[in-house]
């Protein structure tokens, strides 16, 4: 757990870093002040959903297909549903909006699922130094 909050704190500086760079250049009449909190957001729920699927593998391995798919599921349809509220309350600047959840979406699954396969392959290789 400790290694994915270092490496998910470092994605979500590059993010900071590179959308600072973006929001004052090329994207700078795009910027919304919601921006930096969506990162944040993205970030906490993250590794609040990492920490639970951990917990459900140590807990009950031979379900664990199923409770992640149920966990993505509600991850998923949380997004939506915070992007929607989103939009309704600022209808003007929905496309800058969705399109900065639908980026974040993207880059924190592949990150989340990319980690946890990573520790998946690695606990199922056997040791060789005993």
């Amino acid at each position: 757990m400790k290694q994915f909050v270092i490496k998910s704190t470092v994605l979500t500086s590059l993010i900071y870093i590179l959308g600072a760079i973006l929001y004052s250049t090329v994207l700078k009449p795009h910027y919304l002040a919601i921006l930096p909190f969506f990162v944040l957001f993205f970030f906490l729920v993250t590794n609040f959903v990492h920490f639970t699927m951990l917990k459900i593998v140590r807990k009950s391995g031979s379900r664990f297909t199923s409770y992640y798919m149920a966990i993505s599921f509600i991850k998923m349809f949380f997004f939506i549903t915070v992007a929607i509220v989103c939009v309704i309350l600022d209808k003007e600047h929905a496309k800058p909006i969705i399109l900065n959840f639908l980026l974040l979406y993207a880059v924190y699954t592949f990150f989340e699922v990319s980690e946890f396969l990573k520790g998946v392959k690695h606990k199922k290789q056997p040791s060789i130094i005993k």
